[in-house]
C-alpha cells in the first residue's frame, strides 16, 4: 500500500472527533477513582516545576493525538470493529508500548507508571480502532 492509498482512507472528522474524546478519557483515566492517585504518586510531583505551559502541553498534545489517530484511520478505516479493534491493539502493543517502556527505562520511571501511562494508550487505541474501523 503506497502513501497516497493511506492517507485516502483516513476520515476526516471521527479523527477530530475521536481526538477530543482522547481528552475525556485521558481526564478520567488520571481522576483519584481510577489512576490519579498512583500516577501522581510516582510521578512524585515535589520534581514537577510550579509554574508549566498548559497551552503549549493541551496543544501539543492534541496534535500528536491527532497524528497517531490519523494513522490509527489509514490503516483501520472500513475493516470492521473487531479487526479495527485488533489492529489498534497490536499498533499499540507493538510500537507504542516498546517505544514508552524504553523512554521510561532510561528515564528510570516506575513499571506501575508505565503501565498507567501505556494502559491508556492500549485502551485508547484498540477503543478507536474499533470505532474507525465500523466508521
Amino acid at each position: 500500500m503506497n502513501i497516497s492509498n493511506l492517507i485516502s482512507n483516513i476520515h476526516w472528522f471521527p479523527v477530530t472527533v475521536l481526538t477530543i474524546a482522547s481528552f475525556i478519557i485521558g481526564f478520567l483515566w488520571h481522576q483519584p477513582f481510577l489512576f490519579g492517585k498512583t500516577w501522581k504518586h510516582e510521578n512524585n510531583p515535589s520534581n514537577i516545576p510550579l509554574k508549566i505551559n498548559a497551552p503549549l502541553i493541551f496543544l501539543g498534545t492534541a496534535i500528536m493525538h491527532f497524528i497517531g489517530i490519523s494513522g490509527l484511520s489509514s490503516v483501520t478505516s472500513g475493516i470492521g470493529g473487531i479487526n479495527g479493534f485488533l489492529t489498534g491493539f497490536l499498533i499499540s502493543c507493538a510500537w507504542i508500548l516498546p517505544a514508552m517502556s524504553g523512554t521510561y527505562l532510561f528515564a528510570n520511571r516506575s513499571l506501575k507508571l508505565l503501565a498507567i501511562d501505556a494502559g491508556m494508550y492500549i485502551v485508547l487505541f484498540s477503543l478507536f480502532g474499533a470505532i474507525l474501523g465500523i466508521w
